[in-house]
């Protein structure tokens, strides 16, 4: 299963990249922070959210960190743990080593044991932590299915969104795994979660994908990205 993910990672490359841009030479650092709700939705093998979320993980990882690149790693559950927070740096540029992924994205892909979601509380972290990276690009990576009745600061959800895309260094939330199981009053998990963030839902640093639309969103998450950089 490890192995075949790695080898599907090639599928979600958009472009063949330069030998500069494979390198990561030459390019304006980025601080990248993956954070992953492993609650919920995310426990249930039989839809596969979890192979979903280290398929994501390991990408950004593999196609989209480069040298010089900050790196935060956050797991929800019923509360937020750091799983990883340094700047990448590799000898002439190069990747991360698959091992390395591999071990990052284990951890960070855990199933949670306890009840309660920290979805929010995930959030805010991040915006957080991109205030500590001044003058440096933010990427948000947020993986969950989106449900948020067992997030106990759900109220502000909206509100710590709305924080996090109106920052001058953030330059995308790319929010993936969205259910589209009925919740309550039979709309879409993702179609609540999209009303709970009000005005921010359509903001134009907010980039969203279903559970099942990955390999199809991706694509525009890794323009963007390469558009970051320039």
């Amino acid at each position: 299963m490890v192995l075949s993910s790695l080898l599907t990672l090639s599928l979600l490359l958009p472009t063949p990249m330069s030998a500069s841009s494979l390198l990561g030479l030459s390019t304006p650092p980025l601080h990248f922070t993956v954070a992953v709700d492993m609650t919920g939705s995310s426990k249930n093998p039989a839809f596969k959210y979890a192979d979903q979320a280290r398929l994501l993980s390991q990408s950004v990882l593999l196609n989209q960190l480069r040298s010089g690149d900050t790196l935060t790693l956050l797991r929800i559950c019923e509360g937020v743990q750091t799983v990883a927070d340094f700047k990448f740096s590799s000898k002439n540029g190069a990747r991360m080593a698959k091992a390395d992924i591999l071990r990052y994205t284990a951890a960070l892909t855990k199933p949670c044991t306890g009840k309660g979601s920290a979805i929010t509380a995930g959030l805010a972290q991040a915006a957080r932590r991109s205030t500590q990276t001044a003058g440096v690009g933010d990427v948000v990576v947020l993986f969950t299915d989106g449900a948020l009745l067992d997030d106990p600061k759900r109220a502000s959800v909206s509100s710590t969104m709305k924080g996090l895309l109106a920052a001058q260094t953030t330059r995308l939330l790319f929010v993936a795994g969205l259910s589209p199981e009925p919740g309550a009053g039979g709309v879409s998990v993702r179609d609540s979660f999209v009303k709970a963030l009000g005005t921010s839902g359509s903001h134009s640093k907010l980039l969203l994908a279903g559970a099942y639309d990955l390999s199809n969103v991706y694509p525009t998450f890794a323009n963007v990205v390469k558009g970051a950089r320039r």
